[in-house]
């Protein structure tokens, strides 16, 4: 029987064995076939990872006996794979649940089962992926406003943009707590929104694990200070995701800045994937103002009836 567990650290290398095999043969776009949230965020989410023969599987426990798994990755018997999901499932007594699924991995799900499932959309994980050099040339009608925050932020600033390494790693740790702790209205990790203080929790172990993770990320200062970071790693050959993004108040245009900086340094990548919204309506209404070249629906898809 699948077992499935809280992802680990050493759970890496296996897990990106089978990930690179699967991206040979078709480059992925999604956050889902990333390691660092698996890992970074298991116990907010309830999120426990399997291996089965040459597949990723991957499933949010959300601790009342109920559960949703995600589409297989990896490569070999798709068909084998799902119905293995299906006998853990029924062999827990936990109802089949899809979540995270794109439109054609729905139709390969309602095509092994003769359509018993209905699919439907979540919003506010869609996830918004951008071409690498729109963001890093923010040319275009549709980003000029985007370009004048940039303009205006390199008129008003001395700055200076760098990769975190070993050397400034615990710099970019500092500008995300001080975001977080004003963001909780300075209650701290045990205070204010849970999801901050989680969030908090995950660019700490980012930052202390992050070589081993192999993410990569820049600071920018201001007269020497650091005041902006941000933070990711590679989903494919064609695809990097931004999992971290803080500015502290104060710079005019900052976060623009830090964007445009970052994504001038991945232009080995074709996308950026700059992860789902969750419904909040400040960063929906920031991250459509980019533009993004896909908006990459969730589905969510339980049996009829």
């Amino acid at each position: 029987m699948l077992e499935f567990k809280k992802a680990r650290l050493e759970d890496i290398e296996w897990y990106r064995e089978i990930a690179e095999k699967a991206n040979r043969e078709e480059p992925r776009l999604e956050l889902e076939c990333s390691f660092g949230p698996c890992y970074l965020w298991g116990e907010y989410y309830g999120t426990k990872i399997c291996r089965f023969e040459d597949f990723i599987l991957k499933g949010y426990f959300n601790g009342d006996g109920r559960a949703s798994f995600t589409f297989p990755y990896g490569t070999g018997d798709k068909v084998r794979a799902v119905k293995a999901i299906e006998e853990y499932a029924a062999q827990n007594g936990i109802p089949l649940v899809w979540g995270g699924l794109t439109s054609r991995q729905a139709d390969f799900i309602n095509e092994i089962y003769g359509g018993e499932f209905t699919f439907t959309p979540n919003r506010d994980y869609a996830e918004y992926i951008y071409e690498t050099e729109k963001l890093a040339t923010l040319a275009g009608r549709n980003l000029h406003s985007k370009r004048n925050h940039l303009n205006r932020f390199k008129s008003l600033y001395e700055y200076e943009f760098e990769m975190i390494d070993e050397s400034n790693k615990y710099e970019a740790l500092a500008v995300a707590e001080q975001w977080c702790r004003s963001a909780n209205g300075d209650g701290g990790e045990d205070g204010g929104d849970d999801s901050i203080s989680s969030e908090s929790c995950a660019i700490r172990k980012s930052i202390e694990n992050y070589e081993r993770l192999g993410f990569k990320g820049a600071i920018i200062r201001i007269d020497g200070k650091p005041v902006a970071m941000t933070m990711g790693e590679e989903i494919s050959r064609d695809a990097f995701v931004t999992h971290f993004e803080k500015a502290l108040d104060g710079y005019e245009g900052l976060y623009v800045a830090i964007n445009y900086c970052f994504a001038k340094s991945l232009g080995e990548y074709k996308y950026i994937n700059r992860e789902e919204d969750m419904g909040i309506e400040g960063l929906r209404r920031s991250k459509l103002s980019y533009k993004p070249t896909i908006l990459l629906e969730q589905l969510v898809g339980e049996r009829n009836g």
